[in-house]
């Protein structure tokens, strides 16, 4: 599966092609993109981000979910800070994560529930919608937002 710029859409039919469609994402990352992730519970955004994390070389057992710490940090081809933003409240908590200096570091930011974040994340990013078309099935949209 090939992304295209500046949108891609993508139906999924499992979590290994999930997966495949992060991985191939990877490959298009450079140092300070910022990726929102957006979409209802159990929609596939870990999956997708576990690909994200394969494709910048990151070893699968050191690949884990961020809900209870907020924030989680990888080191590949690039490093990979992924933000699960589901348990927090108000916005304004990721100033007490350090959401700011994430933001300077030379990585790849990763945001589950970035719609929790409007108004924080940086005017030019990725952001990756998905829907549930069925108990297997995703429509995954990767749109390029540039200023």
């Amino acid at each position: 599966m090939t992304i295209n710029h500046p949108s891609h859409i993508a139906v999924s039919g499992n979590e290994t092609e999930t997966v495949a469609l992060g991985r191939e994402l990877a490959r298009l990352l450079e140092p300070g993109m910022l990726l929102s992730l957006s979409g209802p519970l159990g929609a596939g955004k870990t999956c997708f981000i576990k690909g994200v994390a394969l494709g910048l070389g990151i070893a699968e057992e050191e690949i884990k979910s961020p809900s209870f710490t907020l924030v989680n940090e990888y080191y590949g081809r690039l490093p990979l800070f992924h933000f699960d933003l589901y348990r927090i409240a108000n916005p304004v908590e990721l100033k007490e994560i350090g959401w700011d200096d994430y933001l300077l570091r030379d990585g790849v930011i990763a945001v589950e529930w970035g719609e929790k974040a409007t108004g924080f994340l940086p005017a030019e990013r990725i952001e990756v919608q998905f829907q549930i078309l069925s108990d297997t099935e995703r429509e995954i949209r990767i749109l390029f937002i540039e200023r």
